[in-house]
């Protein structure tokens, strides 16, 4: 789907939104067409107000039974519970059977997984429209197979637009690139945009993200900064330098512009996630607890978000004592998240017991899940972080050394992690044997878990040198 946010940041649509708002509060009526209307349901529905968005589309049905735009926001709403047959239902009430109905049609087949089906509805829609609205119906066939995970196809149809030189040709073909993992070209080609156009910060925005992708924080960090020197305050950029604050571990920081981005989306339940991740991670445990409980309030109970932040506000409760609370939120998961691993409620439980003192009823618990995953690797590293992070640094390290995978040469995660425990526990020679390891395999992860150990500054690639040289001097 194709919400555009800059417009809903002017104050032509701030308007229609005040007006709308104002005729809902006091029952007199106010003219607003279909598409006012059906900005105001994306607008609801990208602040995460699923209520509001649903009431407005019921409210624009009843005065434009047939229009589109309400139609497809309740057949998405249909398609996300699994209601395929309340989606066909909603679709015959569309009039356009030529170009809108094909459009929901196929849709609802992806959604079927029937990519097949669906282009050819697409190509009947596409071949009926006006000559000069094409590349626009091939547009928005494109966003539709981004929505739907369809990227090698929204790909290949990229090649349909015949108009190339346009600002949404190059926006569109940047999103593609970014979903097929293209972001080398991603950036090359936002260069070229910002060679001509420098003063445009929704471009410095999306190099900033691309960067933070591929790594390059301090880069995406730069980025962020230009974005808001062109235009002070605006959410992309904001986020944009949260996210590079956060990269390096500037959580104080960062913080301070998730508030910021906070004011204009107000209900962005991924931000206030954030934002708790920052508290918690400055040990201000209580504020982030706050903070995930009011995400939960504006999260139904079918949110994309409703698993992380269950279990978000489970070890919020657990660092801050709170037990009982803790083991409530982890049976949430349990029982309403059905994506939610065995293993992972085990992992979670453990957590809290050992960090309630519990420690027999926790390390049984670690036990089990360690013997029904056959010491998997990422398991047995999971459960060793768990481990560490309650203070059994000894337990962690021997669990690391008589179960992981150390001598295998394929493996590409967990040797910082053992590095670290290492260290803990005095093992030196071990500790400068598998950093080396852990630099060269994975330095993501090194930086990760590594770089409170080191200069401020200081690259993963300059980890072992360091530390040899520091070693030598003692």
């Amino acid at each position: 789907m194709q919400i555009d946010e800059e417009y809903f940041n002017n104050e032509e649509f701030k308007q229609k939104l005040r007006l709308f708002e104002d005729s809902v509060k006091s029952g007199h009526p106010i003219y607003l067409d279909d598409d006012d209307l059906t900005d105001i349901i994306d607008y609801y529905n990208l602040m995460n107000e699923g209520g509001k968005a649903m009431q407005t589309a019921d409210f624009a049905l009843s005065l434009y039974p047939s229009a589109p735009g309400p139609i497809t926001y309740k057949i998405r709403r249909c398609i996300d519970a699994n209601d395929i047959s309340r989606a066909e239902e909603l679709l015959e009430k569309v009039t356009d059977k030529e170009i809108d109905y094909k459009f929901l049609k196929a849709e609802i087949l992806l959604s079927q997984e029937q990519p097949g089906l669906a282009c050819h509805l697409l190509d009947e829609a596409i071949e009926a429209a006006e000559e000069d609205d094409r590349d626009n119906c091939v547009i928005d066939a494109i966003y539709l197979f981004m929505d739907y995970a369809y990227y090698e196809l929204a790909s290949k149809w990229l090649k349909r637009i015949n108009n190339t030189r346009t600002e949404e040709y190059a926006d569109l073909e940047i999103k593609v690139l970014g979903l097929l993992g293209e972001i080398d070209k991603v950036i090359e080609i936002l260069n070229r945009l910002l060679d001509k156009n420098p003063f445009q910060h929704k471009y410095w925005n999306m190099i900033s993200f691309a960067q933070l992708t591929n790594g390059n924080y301090n880069e995406a960090l730069d980025s962020s900064d230009y974005s808001l020197a062109i235009t002070p305050g605006n959410p992309g950029g904001l986020m944009c330098k949260a996210q590079a604050l956060m990269k390096r571990f500037y959580f104080d920081k960062a913080v301070k512009y998730l508030y910021e981005y906070l004011k204009t989306y107000e209900n962005d339940v991924n931000c206030l996630m954030q934002i708790g991740y920052c508290l918690m991670n400055m040990s201000k445990n209580d504020k982030a607890l706050d903070i995930y409980l009011k995400a939960e309030t504006k999260s139904s109970c079918d949110s994309e978000f409703i698993g992380s932040i269950y279990e978000n506000v489970a070890l919020a409760y657990s660092h801050t004592g709170n037990f009982e609370k803790a083991m409530e939120y982890i049976d949430k998961i349990e029982a309403n998240c059905e994506d939610a691993e065995s293993k992972h409620i085990k992992l979670l439980r453990g957590y809290a017991m050992l960090e309630a003192g519990r420690y027999k009823e926790g390390l049984f618990l670690l036990a089990d899940l360690l013997v029904k995953a056959d010491y998997d690797p990422a398991d047995t590293l999971k459960v060793s972080v768990v481990l560490f992070e309650n203070h059994c640094e000894k337990a962690a390290y021997t669990l690391m050394r008589d179960n992981f995978p150390l001598d295998d040469d394929t493996m590409v995660f967990g040797f910082a992690y053992y590095a670290l425990y290492c260290l803990e526990v005095g093992e030196e020679e071990e500790y400068l044997k598998y950093l080396k390891i852990a630099v060269e395999r994975n330095s993501d992860e090194a930086f990760m878990t590594l770089h409170h150990l080191f200069p401020e500054g200081m690259t993963p690639e300059e980890y072992y040198d360091y530390a040899i040289k520091k070693t030598n001097n003692n």
